[in-house]
């Protein structure tokens, strides 16, 4: 087995992706909303939908996203649900306009907040179970003490972090 890379991931080459047809510095704002985003378990093109209303002087459309991001609708359509849906962006509807327009939600902090609250939480509380029956499973099957205790300090972490995390957390809103 090859040890993983020792130079740091921004040292890492990347693989190359299309470019979006964007300016360099709203390029530079998309990877770096992709990049974070990939730590969560994001998806690349709901990242890319946050970096471009975030970098945007004034809040845009649908097809303004769209035609920037060069999406298809569908993704489009996903992105933005799932952005509204973590509280992260807001409709904005100008006097006499028709059409819905999206800004982000002035705090990048309760953005942050509300994405760890709904992905990062419900993955720990949903692996609680599965790591008992994974260390239980090892344990009938004679594993290793090695393998034991690795998966031991595994359980271990994953109930610190379902402790510590709602510590680390402001309460949620109406609490």
């Amino acid at each position: 087995m090859t040890p993983p890379s020792k130079k740091p991931l921004s040292a890492r080459p990347r693989r190359a992706r299309p470019p979006l047809g964007l300016p360099s510095h709203e390029q530079e704002l998309s990877d770096f909303f992709v990049r974070m985003a990939g730590i969560l378990g994001v998806p690349r093109s709901v990242a890319q939908i946050y970096a471009l209303l975030y970098g945007a002087e004034h809040p845009l459309d649908f097809d303004q996203v769209q035609a920037r991001l060069k999406m298809s609708k569908g993704s489009v359509s996903q992105g933005l649900k799932f952005l509204r849906d973590h509280e992260m962006i807001l409709s904005v509807k100008a006097k006499g306009a028709r059409r819905e327009r999206w800004q982000p939600t002035p705090s990048l902090a309760a953005s942050l907040v509300n994405l760890i609250r709904s992905q990062v939480l419900p993955a720990l509380q949903h692996s609680t179970p599965v790591l008992q029956r994974v260390l239980e499973g090892a344990e009938v099957t004679r594993s290793s003490p090695e393998v034991i205790e690795r998966l031991s300090r595994l359980k271990r972490w994953n109930t610190r972090a379902l402790e510590l995390f709602p510590l680390m957390l402001p309460p949620p809103k109406g609490s």
